[in-house]
């Protein structure tokens, strides 16, 4: 096998995600012969064969020890019920749509503008923009923390308040304008049961402030020996009102953890989407208080066993998504509810974060790799993180930890598919990421990577070095890290239950107040939110 040029792009391999249909002679077949019960149970039988082939065995991830056990994921199998049915001879299959249609795309391209990347590290606002020896960044003194692992955070709109999610079922929402104070706490005091909140978001455009939540509900009194934890019941996403910190709507379907909750709007009406380690993702489409659910459909898809995070394909209006799951990432199509494309293997083990970025050194890199005057077709940039399997006799995995940028290529012709191409991976000897539910982020500058040893490793997009090392969590799992839009801030947070945030080294204390402001008039800000939670 030849060897790679440094500089030449990867092409992953790409699978059809629909099964090709068998195509059969109706005017000569005998349909006496056949019951149409005994024709379902065989293709019952035979999606269950082609799943087998593709389940592996049992992957071994090197994990620091966790406080909530998460058990093996296992691969589902459709429920089919079988019933009588009449064949129709005389209809007709309709032609599959294009995968890509040029005008549509347009068209609601252009109705419906991406508000994506308003913030990055050269937009003007005072985002953390350079991170390196010349640019460090330190700890700002507050106190940020709750009594278990928090697994991850989210901002407002505005960029006011942060909200912090973690294993005892708490979600403490801090005031980053006034001293990081807490504000509220929300619990649904009404569960009888054991929540663990992993994700949340916070609601957009609504008079009153709503936080929609997810993540396990376990049975207070079933014990499951298989986890060596509370038997898990299913999972609901919780809506919280922000002012009477009661939950106000619960939008029932997944039956295990829920890892992502993202609220969107496709042709001006309301969805949340989520991800749950039962492998389906749903959209959910919402009244336009955000409060009611109109009705829920899941992607078609029976092949995912986890599926962790997603992000929208820029300029597509929200029609088109990618999606971490199992080892891969999988490209499903919002409007139609199905899957499309599956890139595979880009860990061996698990993929279980893929964003898209506006990567800022795009022309620097093209002048470097002498592709100027190449035509291009459209195009996005995406990075991943994933786990690797482990060398079952030591432990160890068996390749380095990676963070990978990639360049995802749009179809030009209808019948053309999305192209994934890997550009470039990031890693160091002592970058140890090796295990799952972790979080990157990008200003469109540098990529921030968690370890599992406490550390956040700062990756230049353009060289690849490591331009900083962060160290201030314990030895054990960070879990997310964001940049702040508009403020000089990056927070942090992990399995020791703190979040810590970071501001340049240069601000002295007695400027921070006023250095941290910096960007405020640009940003529009409504006094309702302002005064919402005072």
């Amino acid at each position: 096998m030849s060897r790679r040029a440094k500089n030449e792009p990867i092409i992953y391999e790409e699978i059809e995600s629909d099964v090709e249909e068998q195509e059969i002679d109706i005017e000569n077949i005998d349909i006496d012969s056949y019951l149409t019960d005994d024709l379902l149970e065989s293709s019952d039988h035979d999606n269950k064969k082609k799943k087998k082939k593709g389940i592996a065995a049992v992957k071994k991830t090197l994990t620091k020890k966790k406080t909530t056990k998460r058990k093996a994921p296992v691969k589902k199998e459709p429920k089919r019920k079988p019933t009588q049915t009449k064949l129709n001879l005389n209809k007709t299959t309709l032609p599959k749509q294009p995968l890509w249609d040029k005008d549509y795309m347009e068209k609601i391209a252009s109705e419906y503008p991406d508000p994506y990347w308003k913030f990055h590290a050269d937009s003007g606002y005072s985002m953390v923009n350079q991170i390196n020896a010349e640019h460090p960044l330190e700890i700002v003194p507050c106190t940020i923390n709750d009594q278990a692992p928090i697994t991850s955070m989210s901002l407002s709109d505005d960029g006011h308040l942060l909200a912090t999610y973690s294993n005892v079922g708490a979600v403490r929402v801090y005031d980053i304008v006034n001293d990081f104070r807490q504000l509220r706490k929300l619990r649904d005091d009404t569960e009888t049961h054991i929540d663990e909140f992993y994700c949340g978001t916070f609601v957009p455009s609504t008079e009153k402030g709503l936080i929609a939540v997810g993540g396990k509900l376990k049975d207070r009194h079933r014990w499951s020996s298989e986890d060596e934890d509370n038997h898990i019941l299913p999972c609901p996403i919780k809506i919280f009102d922000l002012v009477t910190a009661k939950v106000v709507a619960r939008l029932e379907g997944h039956s295990e953890e829920i890892l992502c909750i993202k609220p969107v709007q496709f042709k001006g009406e309301n969805y949340f989407i989520s991800t749950s380690q039962d492998g389906y993702i749903y959209k959910w489409k919402m009244s336009e208080d955000w409060t009611a659910l109109i009705e829920s459909r899941k992607m078609q898809d029976e092949i995912t066993c986890m599926a962790f995070n997603i992000s929208f394909v820029p300029n597509t209006a929200n029609k088109y998504f990618m999606a971490a799951v199992d080892e891969h990432v999988r490209l499903y199509d919002f409007e139609e509810a199905k899957l499309l494309q599956t890139f595979e293997h880009l860990y061996s083990s698990y993929c279980d974060c893929g964003k898209f970025v506006k990567w800022l050194d795009e022309d620097l890199y093209r002048q470097d790799n002498n592709s100027m005057d190449l035509d291009e077709s459209q195009h996005a940039w995406f990075i991943s993180r994933g786990a690797e399997l482990c060398d079952v006799s030591d432990g160890v995995s068996s390749k380095p930890n990676t963070c990978t940028l990639h360049k995802l290529i749009y179809p030009t012709q209808p019948n053309e598919k999305f192209r994934l191409e890997e550009i470039k991976r990031y890693q160091n000897p002592d970058y140890h990421s090796n295990s799952w539910l972790v979080k990157i982020t990008s200003n469109g500058r540098y990529i921030l990577a968690p370890t599992i040893y406490g550390q956040i490793f700062v990756f230049n997009m353009l060289t690849g070095n490591v331009s900083a090392i962060l160290k201030d969590h314990q030895d054990m799992e960070v879990r997310d890290v964001i940049f702040h839009p508009y403020r000089p801030l990056v927070f942090s947070c992990g399995d020791d239950g703190c979040v810590k945030v970071y501001t340049y080294k240069s601000l002295s204390d007695d400027s921070v107040e006023t250095e941290l402001t910096v960007g405020m008039k640009e940003v529009q800000i409504k006094k309702e939110e302002m005064t919402l939670l005072k």
